[in-house]
């Protein structure tokens, strides 16, 4: 591919994402195949950048794709991420095109702020897949209670905090990833209650949580397609009818339960079907939910670009 072809091609993908532009900083500027550039996933976040190469001939393209972020917008950071033939996602080489700020930054989401480090190994922070469905989900948050299981960063707490959510209890596993989440909550003047930062597995927190006597009105699940952990390995495959059964335990009359998955090859009439299993029978009403926004413009053609939801009512 000639370098005229990649400069014409990146001009159209911004073009196409001006209007997402308008609400966030955050974005996926390139997403391989959908537009065009096979092997190559380029993100946004404010001015700085991040690159995920899946074939090796896009690093030999350093210098037009640094001039080109350099000219449109101003960037100031751009590393590049080479998962081309690597074992696993975690096992990838760094490469550092653009150094003029450090690795962190802060980023706006639909009037909302959240810390990301591009440097902090795969995922910077914030999912730009889940911004659509953080928009939806918060939208039922006002007056409850959230638990938001799986947090990572907290960034569906602080929607719902935002959005006028009583509280919203953030249980993740890692320690690091909560105390970025109190940052966020910081980064938009949210100052967390002493149980909304919970350090704990969440499917063992949510078999513990009845007979605390905790209820929510409002409960996300955004667990990892697989895992390891004290007791074995996670699968959602094989997994999620039981987390779904134990969230359904806690809910409110009325609350609403949020599932997602990004696992490769999951159709939404398979995640209904687990969903459904879980239940054991109770009725619900499926709401509005979205996949990944329109910023993916690859999404669900490939194993890297998946995202399958589920929201309804109990």
């Amino acid at each position: 591919m000639s370098d005229n072809t990649i400069l014409r091609l990146l001009e159209s993908a911004a073009r196409r994402r001006e209007t997402l532009a308008r609400v966030t900083d955050a974005l996926r500027l390139v997403d391989g195949a959908g537009d065009g550039m096979d092997g190559l996933v380029l993100e946004r976040y404010g001015r700085h950048f991040s690159a995920q190469v899946f074939d090796r001939r896009w690093l030999d393209k350093s210098d037009i794709l640094t001039a080109f972020l350099k000219e449109h917008f101003g960037a100031l950071y751009f590393i590049v991420k080479d998962r081309s033939g690597r074992a696993s996602p975690e096992d990838f080489g760094k490469l550092l095109w653009l150094n003029e700020a450090p690795a962190a930054a802060v980023v706006r989401e639909n009037g909302l702020n959240f810390s990301v480090d591009l440097d902090d190994a795969l995922n910077c922070g914030l999912f730009l897949d889940m911004r659509r469905n953080r928009d939806i989900v918060s939208g039922y948050a006002a007056g409850r209670r959230v638990l938001n299981c799986f947090a990572y960063t907290c960034s569906f707490g602080v929607y719902c905090r935002a959005r006028g959510a009583r509280a919203a209890v953030n249980v993740d596993v890692s320690r690091k990833s909560l105390e970025r989440g109190r940052a966020n909550y910081r980064l938009n003047g949210l100052e967390p209650s002493r149980n909304e930062m919970i350090r704990a597995d969440a499917a063992e927190y949510l078999k513990r949580a009845p007979g605390r006597r905790n209820s929510f009105g409002l409960v996300i699940l955004d667990p990892p397609s697989f895992a390891r952990h004290e007791n074995g390995v996670f699968s959602v495959r094989r997994d999620m009818p039981g987390l779904v059964a134990s969230a359904i335990k806690v809910l409110e009359p009325g609350g609403c339960l949020f599932v997602s998955t990004n696992l490769s090859g999951m159709t939404k009439s398979a995640l209904t079907a687990m969903f459904k299993a879980g239940s054991a029978g109770r009725k619900f009403e499926r709401l509005d939910s979205f996949g990944q926004d329109t910023d993916f413009t690859g999404s669900g053609t490939d194993r890297r670009g998946c995202l399958t939801t589920l929201l309804a009512r109990f």
